[in-house]
């Protein structure tokens, strides 16, 4: 009885020092790999930090382009490129020259900036009155020109040019709200490089 009790202790304090041992590997292996790919990493936790704070977001408003009725995705908001048609109220987007077809803009030098125009369309055919903010890639939000409403006779409103002097490199996020409100009803990002 004597040895089996002996024989159990060692086999237990072996297995002991058995899992330190593949712990102390693990850790050691993973210190190496965080040095070896730091830059990665940080990447990454970069990338996950901005996708975990976009979920609560997206939850609260829905799916873009999710038409709360029928639970349909409405077309134009899924073919905009960009963030346009974030709710299906206004969808707001940029082009270059003074043409609504004209390819709709995700990313622009500087030197394009002054050859862009803005556009809002309604997700009906009814009237609308709105005013357009932007947010600069500092997080600064301005207005953007002083309100405007719908041409009947236009399907899309063409809401004037991208008035940005000097704009800084970054993303900027284009608003449009209807009169009187302060919740945008059309969202679209764009980027503008050196």
């Amino acid at each position: 009885m004597k040895n089996a009790l002996e024989f159990g202790l060692k086999s237990f304090f072996a297995g002991c020092l058995g899992m330190l041992g593949a712990i102390s590997m693990v850790v050691a292996a993973a210190v190496i790999f965080g040095l070896i790919f730091k830059s990665q990493i940080q990447g990454l936790q970069k990338d996950t930090a901005g996708m975990l704070q976009s979920i609560p977001d997206m939850l609260s408003e829905g799916l873009p382009g999710m038409d709360e009725e029928d639970n349909s995705l409405d077309e134009e908001a899924s073919t905009n490129s960009g963030n346009a048609g974030e709710s299906p109220g206004l969808f707001v987007y940029i082009t270059e020259g003074s043409h609504p077809d004209n390819e709709k803009l995700t990313s622009l030098t500087k030197e394009q900036v002054a050859n862009v125009a803005v556009w809002v369309k309604p997700s009906t055919e009814s009237p609308f009155n709105c005013k357009l903010a932007i947010t600069m890639p500092d997080g600064t939000k301005h207005p953007l020109g002083q309100g405007y409403d719908s041409d009947p006779s236009m399907e899309v409103q063409f809401c004037g040019k991208l008035d940005l002097a000097d704009p800084p490199a970054g993303i900027y996020i284009l608003e449009a709200f209807s009169e009187g409100s302060s919740i945008a009803e059309g969202t679209f990002e764009f980027n503008v490089t050196e």
